[in-house]
């Protein structure tokens, strides 16, 4: 029997089993990579409102598979590959949707919390260290 593994949880900062962090994605050799916040907290964020979303996505359909996407925010070109490498961002706030974004961008804001204050406090950290 395997020993079970235990993971700290991004916002509540509790140690708690694997189990209790969702699937996410899959890394090397389609090792399941979970969540950084557990179930519990990850209940409690707010999710993109789903009108909003079908109404954004009827407007502004998800470029294809094959298509080429700049992200507004990297200005990194990249040819879609696979389903996960353009995400619609929404507000953890309220819910709104603000529009496609490379994975990587968004998963960026997520990890600032959406959080503007601390946006501009990397911005200052990375201009007043650049020259280190």
């Amino acid at each position: 029997m395997e020993e079970p593994q235990f993971k700290v949880c991004r916002e509540c900062k509790i140690e708690k089993n694997i189990e209790d962090f969702a699937p996410n994605q899959f890394g090397k050799n389609n090792r399941v990579l979970r969540r950084p916040v557990c179930r519990e907290c990850y209940a409690k964020k707010v999710k993109a409102n789903p009108q909003l979303k079908k109404e954004f996505i009827e407007k502004h359909p998800r470029p294809n598979i094959g298509d080429k996407f700049q992200c507004p925010i990297c200005h990194k070109v990249i040819l879609r590959e696979h389903n996960n490498d353009v995400v619609l961002d929404h507000s953890h706030v309220d819910g709104s949707i603000r529009g496609w974004l490379c994975s990587s961008c968004n998963t960026s804001l997520g990890k600032f919390n959406d959080d503007p204050e601390v946006l501009r406090r990397a911005i200052e950290w990375i201009e007043n260290n650049k020259d280190k």
